[in-house]
Order: structure tokens, then sequence, then C-alpha cells
């Protein structure tokens, strides 16, 4: 049996943990034993977790910040663990992240794994490529543009694969950084459609009227991901006299600032703000149309998503869309411009045809289901390419 070692900081909501979760629900337990690494909290999907995972959180959370002011947090609470780990990050700084080695022991203690893998950049990664012990290294690349100090290479370089989630993505950091070009493996993320179909059947988030369009925004509110770009289009759903209601959904940095933007525009009358859902599915399951104004997507998970609830989707042009939506075909796609964003939304929804045309062809793409992506995690979790 090979043992196994993931490394995330929590398992909240988003779209990274999600990936994770299908990859933990989806291991054959027979022929692995898993051990879950968190370095902050366990989080919205931790009752989701399979029983069969081995759970330890060793919190971080008392070395962020200024080196005096969290050392004094650690004293305060009594929390020896961050207080050595937080001078271990001191002497890194000082002389480079394989220095991370000296908390290997504090963090996994002598566990020994046939497979450690950084399931994230930054820490994730420096403790599974340094700290753990482990006769294979992998980490995982979920982001849709370049967010990485220039360390990130040399890190990653001691993995024996980096895993990215699309073709794009794949291109981008070989570009990026060439030296890492012949260890860059592309596994998609999975779409579990049964459970998304399960789960959206749960409940009944919206109200039921005649002639009353439902619009979805799902995703992390923070500026990459451009919600405010909706508003435009919502603007101008109005001024044609449709009856809807615009659903967001998800919580973030930006949350506040979008609130103060819409009301400004004068439009929460039907723009509802629905927060952070760790079960988001009701929500797409019933929406008419789905929007993504996302500039950065590395495969658009929640996009895949809709679709394979069969909801039609507008979405923004970002890396990962592009490789699976066909526009006009399966989707529609529009320029990373609000205004171009309003015309694509208004065209769907006046225009019969189109509508019906895409939603004919809205389903998820079969390279996504997760026999096929399973298939290609457990030949690299062997050793084989």
């Amino acid at each position: 049996m090979k043992k196994l070692l993931f490394i995330n900081g929590h398992m909240d909501a988003g779209g990274v943990e999600k990936s994770l979760l299908d990859i933990l629900r989806h291991l054959d337990y027979s022929t692995y034993e898993v051990d879950l690494l968190l370095l902050e909290r366990i989080g919205d999907y931790g009752s989701e977790i399979p029983e069969q995972v081995h759970i330890y959180v060793n919190s971080l959370e008392d070395t962020y910040g200024s080196p005096v002011q969290s050392l004094l947090r650690c004293i305060q609470k009594g929390n020896w663990t961050a207080f050595r780990i937080r001078l271990i990050l001191l002497v890194m700084k000082l002389f480079g992240q394989r220095w991370i080695r000296l908390a290997g022991k504090l963090l996994t203690g002598d566990r020994q794994y046939d497979c450690v893998i950084g399931f994230r950049p930054g820490v994730c990664t420096q403790v599974a490529a340094f700290a753990a012990k482990g006769t294979r290294r992998l980490t995982w690349w979920h982001h849709g543009a370049i967010n990485v100090d220039r360390g990130y290479p040399e890190c990653a370089s001691v993995c024996d694969q980096v895993v990215v989630v699309s073709e794009a993505c794949r291109r981008m950091l070989a570009e990026t950084f060439p030296a890492l070009e012949d260890r860059l493996e592309v596994i998609p993320n999975m779409v579990d459609v049964e459970v998304i179909r399960r789960k959206a059947k749960r409940g009944h988030p919206y109200t039921v009227e005649p002639g009353l369009l439902h619009l979805v925004t799902l995703c992390r509110l923070s500026p990459e991901k451009h919600v405010e770009n909706v508003f435009p289009a919502v603007q101008r759903l109005k001024d044609i006299g449709l009856s809807f209601q615009w659903h967001i959904v998800g919580g973030g940095a930006s949350e506040v600032l979008l609130r103060q933007e819409a009301e400004a525009a004068g439009i929460t009358d039907v723009v509802c703000f629905e927060g952070n859902q760790p079960d988001p599915y009701p929500y797409l399951g019933q929406a008419d149309l789905f929007v993504h104004p996302s500039y950065v997507e590395s495969q658009g998970l929640v996009v895949l998503e809709a679709m394979a609830l069969g909801v039609p989707c507008v979405v923004t042009r970002s890396l990962g869309p592009c490789e699976f939506i066909q526009d006009g075909v399966n989707g529609v796609l529009t320029e990373q411009d609000p205004s171009s964003l309003a015309e694509k939304v208004e065209q769907m929804l006046t225009d019969p045809e189109l509508y019906a045309r895409i939603k004919k062809n809205t389903h998820c793409p079969r390279q996504f289901l997760p026999e096929q992506v399973m298939e290609q995690i457990d030949r690299l979790l062997g050793g084989d390419r």
C-alpha cells in the first residue's frame, strides 16, 4: 500500500480545495494510505473528507505578520510550535527556502511517504519539496497567472513533476520558467457530475415566479475575478425591461466594495449578494444563465460545474475556459471588458435561437470526468508518466 501526504492550507470552500476534495473522494483506499496536512485549519469541506483520510492540522496562522508581532503572539498563546516555525521562517529569509527542512519534524513527525504532494505553491510546496520525508514529490499549479516569487523554480525543480490543470497553464509556466518544462504534467481538475447533480437538488434558494429569470455569478470576490463587470450588464437588462434576479454567490476581500458599488449604481433591487456558500450547487442548478467575469482562470472549474448542470454560460476569455468553450456553440465568450460582457448577456437572453443552441450543447466534456482524471492521477502517483 502506497503512503501519500497531501499538503494544503485549509479546506474552506474554493476551487483548489474542491479539486483536492474530489481527488480524496476518488482515491482507491485499498491501494493508498492517505494523510492530509493542513497548515491553517480544516474549514468548510471538513465533513466531506473521506473517513479513511488521516487529517493533521499544524496551523501556521500565528506566524503571520511581522516577526516581532507574530513571535509575541506565539508567546502570549503559548504556541511554541508556531514560535519555532516563525524562527525557521526567519532563517529561510536569510539563507534560502531549503532551510524549511528544519520544520520537517514539527510538521510531519517521522512519517515516511511514498509520495508527498504540495497542493499549492508557496509554503505547501516548500514543505513537500524540502521538509517532508518522501520518495517522490509533486506540486500542483492551479492559477491562471504567475503569482509566485522568483524562488519558485528552485522549489519546483526538487519535485518529480509539476501538475498543471490546463494546456494553457503548461505553456505559461514553460515560457516563464523554462527549466521546469520537462517536469510539467497536464492533469485537469475533475468534475463529478453525479455528485453535483445530486447536491443541486438539495434546496430551492430562488423565488419562483412566472417570467422571472435567475442569473448566477459564483466565484471568490477578489480583484482578479472582476465581478464589478456584471453591473453594466445588470443595468442593461433593467433598461430593456427584463424581469430577473442576479445572484452573486461567494465571499472575499472585494465584497464590501462590490456591495457599495451596487448600492451606488441603484441596482440592489435585482442584485442579491448570497455570501459564501459551502454548497453552492442549488444556486447553479436553478439558474437560467451562468455569468463568469473572471480574467484569471487556469481551468474554470465552476464553469464546468455549471455546464454539468446544463446551465448555459457567458464567460470572459481567460486561459482555461478558452480550451473547452467553443464560442456560440457550447457557450458564449466575451472580451475582458464590461461592455462586451453586457452585450453578450443581453444577446443570450433576447435571442431564443442562440439560447436554445447553447443549452442543447451544454454539458461537461468527457476529459474532465472522474474516471478520466483519476486514471492520470493514479499513473502519476505510481511514478509513471
